[in-house]
This record gives structure tokens, sequence and C-alpha cells, in this order.
């Protein structure tokens, strides 16, 4: 038996202490690469490998265009109990898909790689997004991938006292050696802390420059600058390209989202107007002279 949603942000409570530190984060250097998985891998298998061949102890990825055989997803959906402010629903099977926006933001869960992949993509004759189940995903065709590996900083799963939900969670990684001077960070945002400000403000903590910004969480409810709100309160996000701050300062954010109701948003974030449900998951990156489009 699920809970009703909630119809306000007032109404949404985290069953646990409050966590002093809003924006954690770990600066870190963001390197920018590129690997194939073949026909027939299991896309996480595939991703620690190459992350270990590159001794990266995390990575930030971009699965455009990548095709998939059947695999398993679920969605946003109210409480199951007392205690959570939200929840997944069932598992759906998707029976193949090429996507055509994703983020996987690869990590660790109990010692071993573990991925936090949401997707959208075409299926069945209307679009979808959803949170992918990455022990299900095996790949259909060889697709080259873009991202980048992490050093100096990794995403690693915990018990969040506040939510109650085992998050990613950012630390420090001494094995595996930064040897320049850090370009970006990794960050995971508490409860109703607002991404698009979020963001802005923690870019201050890079050197002057363009910053990008890449990543995927959950927001309870949005307006955007060029469609109409997202009403619902419990949602999975994933950030579109480019996303992140110009060298003058200005902030863009957009978002693809899908809310309990299996309904699509899409557009820039309203500053002020995006506030994290349970956490948002982030690699902000200095990108020097280049666009945001990198």
């Amino acid at each position: 038996m699920r809970r009703p949603a909630p119809s306000a942000l007032a109404a949404i409570r985290h069953p646990g202490p409050k966590a002093s530190n809003r924006l954690p984060h770990v600066l870190c250097v963001a390197e920018a690469d590129s690997f194939e998985p073949q026909a027939g891998e299991g896309l996480l298998e595939a991703l620690g490998r190459w992350a270990e061949r590159n001794g990266y102890s995390s990575a930030v990825l971009e699965l455009q265009g990548l095709s998939l055989n059947s695999f398993d997803y679920v969605m946003p959906d109210r409480a199951i109990d007392d205690r959570h402010a939200a929840w997944y629903s069932d598992t759906h099977t998707s029976k193949s898909a090429i996507l055509e926006d994703a983020v996987a933001i690869l990590g660790w869960k109990d010692g071993d790689w573990f991925a936090h992949i949401h997707a959208y993509w075409r299926e069945g004759g209307a679009y979808r997004l959803g949170h992918l189940l990455p022990h299900t995903l095996i790949v259909r065709d060889a697709t080259r991938l873009q991202g980048y590996g992490l050093k100096g900083a990794r995403f690693e799963a915990q018990a969040d006292p506040e939510t109650e939900f085992t998050l990613f969670r950012v630390a420090e990684d001494r094995t595996t050696p930064v040897q320049e001077e850090p370009n970006a960070l990794i960050t995971t945002l508490a409860p109703f802390e607002d991404l698009h400000e979020s963001i802005a403000a923690l870019a201050g903590n890079l050197s002057p420059g363009p910053v990008a910004a890449h990543g995927l969480g959950s927001l309870a409810g949005a307006e955007f600058h060029e469609a109409a709100p997202m009403t619902g309160l419990i949602s999975e996000i994933l950030l579109k390209t480019p996303a992140g701050m110009t060298s003058d300062g200005v902030t863009m954010i957009p978002v693809r989202c899908v809310d309990l109701e299996g309904h699509l948003h899409e557009g820039r974030l309203v500053p002020g107007a995006a506030p994290t449900l349970v956490t948002c998951e982030l690699l902000l990156r200095r990108t020097g002279t280049e666009s945001l489009n990198v």
C-alpha cells in the first residue's frame, strides 16, 4: 500500500536528522575519455573494466546512442511506508532500446563497481524516462561512449541518515594519484537544496572560467523558463547537455524529468524553483576556454 503523494513542498518529510553539510563536495581531476563496449557485454562490467584500465576511481558518462537488449527499469513513485518521502515503482521491462539521452554515475557499492543511470528513450511509439537497473543492461550493438574519468574523488554508496536511503555519497580517493591541479568537483545535494542555485554556488570552488555540469537526481517539482511547471513533487531527472555556468556567471541548467504519473517535462530550470527531493549527484567541471557543449 503506497502513501498518497505530497500535495505541497512543506508536506514532504524525511525521517532522519538533517545533515549539517547541505552541499558536500570533493575536488578532483576529470579526464575526458571514451570507450566502446562490445555487443553482448554487460554494461556495468564493461564500465568497471574501462575505469580500472585507466586508473579512475569513479566516472560520469553520457550514454546517448547506446543500444541495449531487453532491460529492467523503475520510475518514481509514492512511499511504501510511513518513513520514506518517496519510493520506486514496480519494475518495468523494456524489450530493447537506443538511448536518446542518458547519464551514468559510476561508483562503488559493497566493494564492487555500481552505476546509477537515468535514461530517456523511445519505445512503443512513446518516450520514456526511467532509472535503469544496471545489472540488467546488456549492450546490443557496439557504441562509442563519451565521459569523464575521475581521479582523487569517488562516489560510494552509503546509508544516508537523513533520507534512510542508500545513496551515492562523495569521498576523497587517495588510491588514484592526482598529479595536477583539480579541474572539477563531485557533489551530492541534500534534500530541498535548489539544483540551479547549488550549481551556481559550487562553481565558485573551481578556478574562474566556464563550468560544465553533468548529473542526475530527483526534484520536488520544478519551474522552467520555456515550459509549464512540473507540479508533481516526486520525480527523477537528468541534466541535458550543455548545462553549467558561462564565463560571465550565467547559469543554465536544462533538464529532462519524469513525475510519478509518468508525465515527461523538459526545460531550463528557474533559479529557486527546483528543490532537490532526495539527492542530486553531480560533476562540475571547469572547461577553460571551451564552450559548455563538451
